[in-house]
């Protein structure tokens, strides 16, 4: 689905070269940040996908160097849960060329339905596997959410890091409604615990189909910040159907208090708990 082009929008043509040595196939999405397109690589005779920043956002400093952040944390961080990075490019304009993925997205899914308990788990102990890689390596994802999950014959490729950024301090708000910490509405006290807030509210919406907090929830950052110390009950959809371990965990993993959080050990561990032997 295509956000509402910008003004004078003209994707490359079918045929042209979007970038040296990349032929556009199909315009995929036009963001507000990025158009991604289809390709063929001639250099290596096989389909790619290339996200180039929007024509009208080139003068932007900012949405510049993030773009090329993105593709070089792409490029450099490599792990089986993460779409792979092949280039980074900053002429014509900041963009990456990264491996084409043939599977559906986990938010695709869904329209069709719930998942179970024993598919969700295996999810989860994907997504924990290369969430506690990129915190290894000192980043945190900061965007988990089923649309920036690419499953395909039950394996989970996550492919965003468009928001990725360091523990600490981060931009007030940043973040996606009904996904979002409370302490990303805040931009302070950003760590691990973040990102497994994002993966609880991902495997609660995998098995229900609902969000814990409903689409709308941003905290409330632009008028009023709640304490991210005061607790208080989310709208946890209901788990009946959910072993007392999972359900337990699910609601312990969007404490509002960061601190009261399990870690993605504990949530490997439930979870492996589950899988079983793989």
């Amino acid at each position: 689905m295509f956000r509402r082009a910008s003004e004078g929008f003209r994707p490359v043509p079918v045929g042209a070269q979007v970038l040296p040595g990349y032929e556009v196939v199909a315009l995929l999405a036009h963001g507000r940040r990025m158009d991604t397109y289809d390709v063929h690589s001639v250099e290596r005779d096989c389909r790619c996908v290339v996200k180039i920043l929007r024509e009208d956002r080139r003068d932007e400093p900012g949405v510049r160097a993030a773009v090329e952040l993105e593709g070089t944390l792409l490029c450099e961080l490599q792990h089986p849960h993460l779409v792979r990075g092949y280039e980074v490019h900053r002429d014509p304009a900041p963009a990456m060329v990264l491996e084409t993925l043939t599977g559906a997205t986990l938010d695709a899914m869904l329209e069709e339905g719930p998942l179970s308990v024993a598919d969700t788990a295996l999810l989860g102990l994907q997504l924990a596997s290369v969430l506690g890689y990129l915190h290894r390596k000192g980043w945190l994802h900061l965007d988990l959410k089923p649309a920036n999950v690419v499953v395909e014959q039950g394996r989970a490729t996550l492919i965003d890091l468009s928001l990725a950024g360091r523990a600490g301090s981060g931009r007030r708000g940043a973040g996606t409604r009904g996904y979002l910490a409370p302490e990303q509405a805040l931009g302070e006290g950003l760590s691990a615990a973040t990102d497994v807030w994002g993966l609880s509210v991902t495997l609660v919406e995998a098995l229900t189909g609902d969000l814990p907090h409903g689409d709308e929830a941003t905290w409330d950052s632009r008028r009023r910040v709640w304490p991210v110390h005061r607790r208080a009950p989310g709208r946890v959809p209901s788990l009946d159907s959910v072993p007392p371990a999972y359900d337990e965990l699910l609601r312990a993993c969007l404490e509002r208090d960061p601190a009261a959080r399990p870690t993605l050990l504990d949530v490997r561990t439930v979870l492996g708990e589950l899988v079983g032997p793989t």
